[in-house]
């Protein structure tokens, strides 16, 4: 539904912003449109019909927007002729009867949209001197394989998201790879990047899950957030040295992984003591790790979504030099068991072990002061939670859905100074679960808003 969304808002935009491609097409020849450009001497293909949605698009009513397409160089009309330069934008969009497309040296720009969602397409040959894949240019279309060509500098966002790639070639001409640009290429199970790419956008090759091997090129400088999320058949990831930025959970639930390295000689990040992780290295944050990392202990912070779906390990073991548990840090690792969150620990953000599915008990030190929004949500199996005594604030659902909890005790002195969320312990069984807390101070607790849904509190 969302994607479906998106699509009708981008179609909006387009019907606003350029109302001369929603014109008729100037004039017809061979079965193709085409509109006049500017200069009087060239012309840019278009789309017989403006098509929405592959659900309900009507059959091409031409021979020429059906099966294998020509596309010619040049077009007579009343006597004269014209160069096609381009291709306008969704021209073929949702054309379910389109199979293969050659289109001429002599076209310079393809617009974005122009093969999305084209279901029996198997090829496209792309002209030569062509600069830029755009955006959406062949989002969830059936095209197995395509040859880029060595002119192209950019990959836009979307280009390929939810195609049917099995492989792609990046040649060294390309120093960009879009947002999302093969997102969702689930067959895709190689990706060949040239030395020269410099930056991989978010979730560029996201949800590719039958990807095998990712190089990395020496002269990439970003990687994207969740650029690699999912990617769970990767083994191993080296950081290059000329990296300087990688964006929250690029490599999340990739649980295949069990090598991450940073090359010596990389100034923002490191792998200190073969700790199979990627640390920045000023803040002493790990970023991401894998089901063989183990934290160093002069590591201060655990990131966002640094152990997305790692599913290798039982217990982790956080050093006493850790100070904040980023959000989601620990999301879906379902196969913790214990936890305990050591004393030099003062914040764990939100969702930090939502999605623990087999986490039996846990244990918060009196020194974490703020535990954030749904920090434990629906971990089913807990049956006992400690909250030390320096908590001040809890964030909503931190607690919610704990079906299995059955004592919760708090050390918390004054809870009427607590900061609470909405819903804290919300969907647990108020009547079967025991909340023990510090001598002298039940009443108080009986007094205090959620806290007093406990039917059965117990000074210690």
């Amino acid at each position: 539904m969302m994607r479906l969304i998106s699509r009708l808002l981008a179609f909006l935009f387009f019907i606003v912003l350029v109302p001369k491609s929603l014109s008729a097409y100037d004039f017809k020849e061979g079965g193709l449109c085409y509109n006049f450009n500017d200069d009087g001497k060239s012309v840019t293909m278009t789309y017989e019909n403006l098509i929405m949605f592959a659900f309900d698009a009507p059959a091409p009513t031409e021979k020429g927007y059906i099966g294998n397409i020509i596309i010619p160089e040049n077009v007579k009309h009343n006597g004269k002729t014209y160069k096609v330069t381009a291709i306008d934008r969704g021209t073929f969009s949702c054309n379910v009867e389109l199979i293969r497309v050659v289109i001429p040296n002599s076209v310079k720009t393809i617009g974005k949209e122009t093969f999305m969602n084209c279901p029996k397409l198997k090829e496209v040959i792309l002209p030569p001197d062509l600069t830029e894949i755009s955006d959406y240019m062949f989002a969830e279309s059936s095209l197995q394989t395509i040859k880029i060509p060595e002119s192209v500098k950019t990959i836009g966002s979307y280009a390929f998201t939810s195609s049917s790639l099995k492989s792609i070639t990046i040649p060294s001409s390309v120093k960009m790879i879009g947002n999302s640009a093969f997102s969702g290429c689930r067959w895709m199970n190689e990706a060949a990047m040239s030395n020269n790419v410099e930056s991989i956008g978010e979730a560029a090759f996201s949800i590719c899950t039958s990807l095998k091997a990712i190089n990395l090129p020496p002269a990439l400088k970003e990687i994207g957030a969740k650029a690699f999320y999912e990617c769970g058949s990767i083994k191993e990831i080296t950081i290059p040295s000329s990296v300087s930025n990688i964006g929250a959970g690029a490599f999340s639930n990739c649980h295949g992984l069990t090598s991450m390295i940073v090359q010596e000689g990389n100034k923002q990040y490191d792998s200190r003591n073969g700790c199979n992780a990627i640390i920045e290295t000023a803040s002493s944050t790990l970023i991401a790790g894998c089901d063989a990392t183990v934290i160093p202990p002069s590591v201060t912070a655990i990131g966002d979504e640094a152990f997305v779906g790692c599913n290798g390990f039982t217990s982790i073991e956080i050093p006493t030099s850790v100070k904040t548990i980023g959000s989601q840090a620990f999301f879906y690792c379902k196969n913790i068991k214990n936890l305990k969150i050591p004393e030099s620990v003062t914040t764990i953000e939100e969702r930090a072990f939502c999605g623990c599915d087999s986490l039996e008990t846990v244990e918060i030190s009196n020194s974490v002061q703020s535990i954030g929004y749904g920090v434990f949500l629906h971990d089913d199996l807990i049956k006992t939670v400690i909250i030390g005594s320096g908590v001040k604030s809890i964030g909503g659902w931190a607690f919610k859905g704990l079906d299995a909890v059955t004592s919760i005790t708090s050390n918390i002195q004054d809870v009427t100074s607590v900061k609470m969320g909405k819903d804290v312990f919300d969907e647990i069984d108020m009547k079967s679960c025991t909340l023990y807390v510090p001598r002298g101070t039940a009443q108080t607790y009986k007094d205090t808003p959620q806290w007093n849904a406990f039917k059965n509190i117990i000074e210690q």
